[in-house]
């Protein structure tokens, strides 16, 4: 058929084409949808990848000044109990 004849000829006629053009453009929307979704899926990785790896870093960073002001405080402890002179100058107060 001639491209004229199709575009005068009645809807019901060419119901075929037309029902095979909108199948074409479906499979082609599904496609199209699946690798968004695809897409999207992966950027969610890899931003979950990273949270959690700021995540780590900052659980990390947190413990390890706990850690540190810990020993820094029995070091000052140690410094005091440790120094002689401190000790007997408390106990003179005392008594």
């Amino acid at each position: 058929m001639k491209e004229e004849e199709v575009d005068n000829m009645p809807i019901w006629q060419n119901h075929e084409q037309r029902i095979t053009a909108l199948e074409v453009t479906q499979a082609n929307m599904k496609h199209e949808f699946k690798e968004v979704k695809e897409a999207i899926n992966s950027g969610n990785n890899k931003q979950l990848e990273k949270l959690e790896e700021i995540n780590n870093r900052l659980f990390d960073e947190f413990f390890k000044k706990k850690k540190i002001n810990l020993n820094n405080g029995w070091r000052l402890l140690i410094a005091l109990v440790g120094g002689g002179s401190f000790l007997y100058l408390i106990i003179e107060k005392l008594i």
